[in-house]
């Protein structure tokens, strides 16, 4: 068995699932469980310069008659890379877009924000400890852009590679998506 191969099996037990061999797709691609949510880590090549991808699935049950609301939240986050002065800069510079209000200063200072609903997007953002949550989420993984999808899940880019992807910050990750997406679950659905 490879390095690779290996890395790839120890990291699957960590969530407690399986290699999938699907590498007409991707490379690396490995499903198991997050507080019984599927979880799915994947890459499209184990080296520089592809990272990987984290999805959560909320919506464990399938209803083929059930519309999706249109109504239902759908935010992307993606860090700030100008903060401070520089942030106005960014602006005049159109090198960073304002972003949509998020009702609460630490995330607007964080993020860039784009939403569908703002009743909802305020609503997610103000539900207690989600704002925490993100911003530590943010600073430990360093991931570069987040989907939160009510009614479907989460999904998370990360620009690490999997050859250098380390296993705590794996975990890690993966259990505070799962944190997330069981208050989404919870109280969005």
């Amino acid at each position: 068995m490879s390095e690779l191969e290996s890395k790839m099996e120890t990291f699957a037990k960590i969530i407690e699932g399986r290699v999938v061999h699907d590498e007409g797709r991707v490379q690396i691609c490995l499903k198991g469980t997050i507080l019984g949510f599927p979880a799915t880590l994947e890459a499209i090549n184990a080296g520089w310069p592809f990272g990987v991808n984290y999805f959560i699935e909320t919506q464990v049950i399938d209803d083929p008659d059930e519309e999706p609301d249109p109504q239902a939240l759908k935010m992307t986050l993606v860090p700030r890379v100008a903060h401070g002065i520089m942030k106005m800069f960014a602006r005049i510079l159109l090198v960073e877009a304002r972003g949509m209000r998020l009702g609460d200063k630490k995330l607007e200072n964080e993020f860039i924000a784009s939403y569908n609903n703002a009743d909802e997007a305020f609503r997610f953002v103000q539900y207690p400890g989600i704002a925490e949550q993100l911003i530590k989420l943010h600073r430990q993984t360093k991931f570069s852009e987040m989907l939160i999808k009510a009614g479907s899940g989460l999904w998370l880019s990360q620009p690490v590679n999997f050859k250098s992807l380390d296993a705590d910050l794996f975990r890690e990750t993966f259990k505070m998506l799962g944190d997330i997406g069981q208050i989404l679950f919870e109280a969005f659905q």
